[in-house]
C-alpha cells in the first residue's frame, strides 16, 4: 500500500487532471473577463476539449488505482479469516485498521469520479438523483465487464469533443455502462457482449420497432427461464436509461425510480452557500490546530489539524450538549459516500479538499435541530416536533425510508396552502453536504408551489424540481 506522501501525490495528480487541466489550457484571465457562455466560440471550444483531455487522463489514473486497492482489499480480507481462525487478537486489530485506510481511499477515488460526473451533468444534483437507483452492492471492477467498458470509452474518447465516463468509477451513477458527453448533449449506454446478449439485444430492437408487446408467456415459449430474466433485466435498463436521458436533456420527463412525472424549473430564490464560511475556517487553521464557527445560529463548524485532530470527536458534541438534547454531528468526509455535491464540486483549493480526504485535517459539523427549527420558523416556514407517537404513525405509514428522527421525534413543517409533511435526510443532506443556508433552504420552500396531502405527499403525479435545491420532497 502506497505511504500517506505517494497517496497524496497521487489524489493532486489526479485532482490536476480533472478539476484543472481546462483553466490551465486556457489561462486565468479569460476567467476575469467573465463567465464561459460570455467568451468567444474558439475560447470555449479550447476549454471544453482541454477539459476532456483531463477527464480521460484522470480516468485512467482512477481505474489503475481502484483495480490496485480492490486487489488488496480481498487478498487482506482473506488475512483476515485466518488470523480470525487463529484468533490473533492483536494482528486482527492491524489488519482491520488496514481495511478502513483501503475502504477510505477507494471511496476517495470514486469520489474524484464523481467530481468528473458532477462537472458533465452541470453541477445538477436532481440530474444526479436519477441516474441512482439506490443499489447498495459494492462493485469490483474485474468482476464488471470493465475491458468491454474501457475499449468502448477508449473509442468513444478519440474525438476531442466527446467523452465517456465508466459509470463502475462513480458511486452514484447506477444507470448504465457509460455516462457520454456528447457536445451538449448527456445520454448513457449499455454495454452488453456475448452471445446471448446479441441474442437479447436483437430480440428487444425488433420489438421496440414493432411496438408490440410480448407476454410472459410468448417469452416462455421462446426462452429458457435464465434467458427471460435477462430479457426483462436488459429491458428495465434499457427504460430507466431513456427515462434518465429525456430528463437530462429536456428539463422534463419520467423519473426512472419512483415513475412519476418531472419538471425542473428554475429557482425562485438564489441558492445561498456557506463556502466562505469553511474557506475562512481553513485560513485560520493555518495558524492554529482548531477553529469553530457557528452558521445561521444553528449549524456548528469545527475544523481540527495535527495535534487538534485528538480534540475532533468530542469539541461539537460538548458545545451542542450545552445547548439541547437534540443534535446531530456528522464527520464530513462522509460526503465521500453519500449523493450530493461532491467536494470537488465546491470552490475550495484542491489542498483543502485533499487535506480532508487523507485525514490531515478534519471538519466536524453539527446541527442544534431546536435552533434548526427555530430558524425554519423565524423566516416563515412554520416547523414543529412531532410526538413519539406521531412520529411512530409516520414512520410505519411511510412509503419511503430516511424519514429524520432525533430523539425517537420527527419533524414536520407546512408549505404554503398544505397540510404538514415529513421532513426527509434529503433536506439535512443539503445543509451538511451541500453546504447550503438553512435560512435559504427556508426560503426556497417557501417558493415551492407542490400540493401535498394529509400523509404528506405530492397530490399531483408530477415531481416538481428545483436547479441546485434538487427535489423538494426530499
Amino acid at each position: 500500500m502506497d505511504t500517506i506522501e505517494d497517496y497524496r501525490t497521487k489524489l493532486k495528480e489526479i485532482a490536476d487532471y480533472a478539476f484543472s487541466h481546462g483553466f490551465k489550457a486556457i489561462g486565468a484571465e479569460h476567467f476575469k473577463s467573465g463567465p464561459p457562455d460570455t467568451w468567444d466560440k474558439s475560447t470555449l471550444d479550447k476549454f471544453h476539449v482541454a477539459c476532456h483531455d483531463g477527464f480521460k487522463a484522470a480516468q485512467k489514473l482512477i481505474i489503475t488505482e481502484i483495480q490496485k486497492y480492490q486487489t488488496l482489499l480481498r487478498n487482506i480480507t482473506v488475512e483476515l479469516k485466518e488470523l480470525r481462525r487463529q484468533r490473533n487478537k492483536k494482528e486482527e486489530k492491524e489488519t482491520l485498521l488496514k481495511i478502513q485506510i483501503i475502504e477510505r481511499r477507494l471511496h476517495n477515488f470514486s469520489h474524484m469520479a464523481d467530481g468528473i460526473a458532477w462537472q458533465i451533468l452541470g453541477g445538477q444534483i436532481h440530474l444526479a438523483r436519477r441516474l441512482h437507483i439506490q443499489e447498495k452492492s459494492p462493485k469490483f471492477l474485474d468482476s464488471s465487464n470493465l475491458s468491454h467498458a474501457v475499449a468502448v470509452a477508449d473509442e468513444l474518447n478519440k474525438n476531442p469533443n466527446d467523452f465517456a465516463l465508466i459509470s463502475d468509477l462513480t458511486s452514484f451513477v447506477q444507470i448504465g455502462d457509460l455516462l457520454v458527453r456528447h457536445g451538449k448533449i448527456t445520454t448513457v449506454m449499455e454495454l452488453k457482449e456475448g452471445k446471448v446478449n446479441d441474442l437479447i439485444r436483437e430480440f428487444i430492437d425488433s420489438i421496440d420497432k414493432t411496438d408490440k408487446k410480448i407476454t410472459d408467456e410468448e417469452l416462455k415459449e421462446k426462452f429458457d427461464e435464465n434467458t427471460v430474466r435477462q430479457i426483462r433485466r436488459v429491458k428495465r435498463q434499457q427504460e430507466r436509461a431513456n427515462l434518465a436521458i429525456d430528463v437530462m436533456n429536456n428539463d422534463k420527463g419520467t423519473d426512472p425510480v419512483s415513475g412519476k412525472g418531472i419538471f425542473v424549473g428554475t429557482p425562485s430564490i438564489k441558492t445561498e452557500y456557506y463556502h466562505e464560511e469553511l474557506k475562512n475556517l481553513y485560513e485560520d487553521l493555518q495558524n492554529k490546530i482548531w477553529a469553530y464557527t457557528v452558521v445561521d445560529t444553528c449549524i456548528h463548524i469545527g475544523m481540527y489539524r495535527d495535534e487538534g485532530l485528538m480534540m475532533a470527536a468530542f469539541t461539537i458534541p460538548f458545545i451542542l450538549k450545552e445547548q439541547t438534547k437534540n443534535f446531530i454531528v456528522v464527520d464530513w468526509v462522509s460526503i465521500t459516500e453519500n449523493l450530493s455535491e461532491p467536494l470537488f464540486g465546491k470552490p475550495f483549493p484542491t489542498e483543502f479538499i485533499i487535506d480532508i480526504l487523507t485525514g490531515k485535517v478534519k471538519v466536524i459539523i453539527g446541527i442544534n435541530v431546536d435552533a434548526l427549527i427555530e430558524t425554519f420558523n423565524t423566516f416563515g416556514l412554520k416547523t414543529r416536533w412531532l410526538t413519539e407517537k406521531e412520529t411512530a404513525k409516520r414512520k410505519q405509514n411511510a412509503v419511503r425510508e430516511g424519514m429524520v428522527v432525533v430523539n425517537k421525534k420527527g419533524i414536520a413543517l407546512t408549505l404554503p396552502g398544505t397540510q404538514e409533511v415529513t421532513v426527509y435526510g434529503g433536506t439535512l443532506s443539503k445543509i451538511i453536504y451541500d453546504s447550503i443556508k438553512p435560512s435559504n433552504i427556508a426560503l426556497s420552500f417557501l417558493s415551492s408551489d407542490i400540493k401535498y396531502d394529509e400523509k404528506g405527499q405530492m397530490k399531483t403525479d408530477t415531481i416538481k424540481i428545483k436547479k441546485e435545491h434538487g427535489t423538494l420532497e426530499d
